[in-house]
């Protein structure tokens, strides 16, 4: 079955929890991030086990429903880790926050540990989608439990095409300052990983679930 080109909507997708029967999919998947590949095969699973954190694997939905009796002839579009986390506050943020009324030391979040599109599969809309569905997941949270931020630490590369701080940057992702450095030089960073938090409380809002 000949996937799509561009994919539009979260219609056009399938969010299935990792389970051990997609093993041999795992083998085959394509990323040139090696320590996202290594994760996925060896501990994704068992966070999910030992309840740490929650992997989705991405499938074509049409190709999901035609094959799910035979995994084999899937393609695995890419997957995503969610877990829980929270937003220390220090002085600069407490400065930011109070100016919209939020006094607390600490603040409620969704944090993405992992996000990962196959190589085969990039440039299609996926990445936008996969964080469209982390964006709802926590939206709906709200209906049980406070959730009003999204955290995540970016991995930066020399090469911009491969530096995530700028994908995130479109969507309104926002640096969390620490006491060590800049926001300035946070930005110009080109290794390791870069603090981001989205406050979807509009979202929340617009959804009416707060």
């Amino acid at each position: 079955m000949k996937l799509k080109e561009k994919y539009t909507s979260l219609k056009e997708l399938e969010f299935v929890k990792i389970k051990s029967k997609y093993n041999k999919l795992l083998n085959n998947f394509k990323t040139y991030q090696s320590e996202l590949k290594n994760f996925l095969i060896e501990d994704a699973l068992n966070g999910q086990d030992i309840c740490i954190s929650t992997t989705y694997l991405i499938f074509d939905k049409k190709e999901h429903y035609k094959n799910k009796n035979d995994i084999s002839k899937l393609s695995l579009l890419g997957y995503v880790t969610i877990t829980n986390d929270s937003i220390s506050l220090d002085s600069k943020l407490k400065e930011k926050f109070q100016e919209k009324g939020i006094i607390y030391k600490a603040l409620p979040a969704l944090k993405i540990g992992r996000l990962c599109v196959d190589e085969d599969y990039e440039r299609r809309g996926l990445g936008r989608l996969i964080l469209a569905f982390c964006i709802k997941r926590a939206a709906y949270l709200n209906k049980q439990i406070a959730c009003r931020f999204i955290t995540l630490d970016a991995k930066r590369n020399n090469e911009r095409s491969k530096d995530s701080y700028h994908f995130y940057h479109k969507f309104n992702f926002q640096i969390l300052i620490n006491k060590n450095k800049t926001k300035e030089e946070l930005i110009r960073q080109k290794s390791g990983t870069t603090a981001l938090y989205l406050d979807i409380y509009h979202i929340i809002k617009k959804l009416s679930i707060c």
